[in-house]
């Protein structure tokens, strides 16, 4: 999974708000495991884009 712009990362957001605490073995926390690392991946690559324009 891939979030493609700000949209896409705010939408995930609301999701993973809806389906925290996911029991182990659901559909939901599976979702939800890959919902936090798409998230994790697109706030690292906002982080370095603020990082390569302050240069």
């Amino acid at each position: 999974m891939v979030l493609k712009n700000e949209s896409d990362y705010e939408k995930a957001s609301e999701r993973i708000d809806e389906i925290f605490g996911a029991k182990p073995g659901t559909p939901e926390k599976k979702e939800l495991e890959e919902l936090l690392k798409a998230v994790k991946a697109y706030e690292d690559d906002f982080i370095r884009m603020l990082r390569e324009n302050d240069m």
